[in-house]
């Protein structure tokens, strides 16, 4: 193969490849194009990734949630870059609705791995020009091919939104024993409400809920997490952010509240686990909780290595020292 036109067009230079599977055609015809080729590393591909290079992702990576590494990529003094999502063709149907939420209007493309094709459909998708259209101008257009006020349209087109796609993203975030957000989407949020609280220095609360007693739970695993879940949901406002974090803990992101607030919410959550939920063996846990902004934490994982650490402490308290407010 040829040098590909379409990749010098687009400025492409240089493949970064973060997907373990690639399929050695694709391989083949992204060096036959002319495209340098390198692997990706996510701890370092931020300061690496230059102006028009493209990103080769799968849908999960054990290292990284891909889709919030391109999301942190897509700054707007970040430089311009293609992504592209390689996964099996029964996957499309919940990763484009996710790279779509992440990226918002980033360059990106989804293809089935197993397409000998990909790198002329992927230029194709990639080459589209994609014109910024208002709401406005996006009604008007809607309007003159189904009729209807702008006004009714506009509730048509946002209740018309297709359920598949919807219910394809909501099951992809969501923990199936209770309920709740899973881990990545909450790790997503967390950075999200961690710059929003940098940036307008506005309080944030993280409060880390551990409970490893539900690791020996079996057949009413499933039932004692859903009525964790619940007394989670009941306690919380509508505005904080609520979801299980690994296997034993869970996070609760409380936007516009300090720690004093935080720790009020976290005894009234303790006590309704205590006379609410019932389960075989005692859950008895342990809460952390980090307010930020704080001096010396500017990074969220450093926000959580400070609230692993402040658990610790809660561990090895009592009574009411087991809601720990880090130092």
């Amino acid at each position: 193969m040829t040098p590909n036109r379409d990749t010098k067009e687009l400025g492409l230079k240089k493949v970064w490849i973060g997907h373990p599977d690639v399929p050695e055609r694709l391989l083949e015809d992204f060096a036959a194009s002319g495209l340098e080729i390198a692997e990706l590393n996510p701890a370092t591909i931020a300061d690496e990734v230059q102006d028009l290079d493209l990103l080769l992702l799968p849908s999960s990576r054990a290292d990284c949630n891909p889709f919030l590494l391109c999301s942190q990529l897509k700054a707007p003094y970040r430089p311009r870059i293609y992504i592209l999502f390689l996964c099996p063709e029964e996957e499309l149907s919940y990763v484009e609705p996710i790279a779509q939420f992440c990226l918002a209007d980033g360059s990106f493309a989804t293809g089935p791995q197993q397409d000998d094709r990909l790198l002329g459909q992927m230029l194709r998708i990639l080459d589209r020009p994609k014109p910024k259209v208002s709401p406005d101008e996006l009604l008007k257009k809607l309007e003159g091919k189904i009729g209807g006020e702008p006004e009714a349209l506009a509730n048509r087109v946002m209740t018309g939104l297709s359920a598949e796609r919807e219910r394809s993203f909501v099951e992809r975030v969501t923990d199936p024993e209770s309920g709740l957000f899973e881990g990545e989407f909450m790790a997503f949020k967390l950075e999200e409400e961690f710059k929003r609280s940098w940036r307008f220095r506005m309080p944030l609360s993280v409060l880390l809920f551990d409970l490893p007693a539900t690791r020996k739970l079996e057949e009413q695993r499933k039932e004692v997490l859903s009525r964790i879940a619940g007394v989670f949901l009941n306690e919380c406002r509508d505005i904080d952010v609520v979801g299980r974090f690994d296997e034993t803990s869970f996070l609760l992101l409380l936007p516009q509240t300090g720690s004093q607030g935080a720790k009020v919410l976290a005894s009234r959550v303790l006590q309704a686990i205590q006379e609410s939920v019932e389960s075989p063996i005692p859950l008895d846990p342990a809460v952390a909780i980090v307010s930020t902004p704080r001096h010396g934490i500017e990074r969220k994982d450093e926000l959580l290595d400070l609230a692993r650490l402040t658990l610790i402490q809660a561990w090895s308290a009592t009574g009411e020292g087991r809601i720990q407010l880090a130092n």
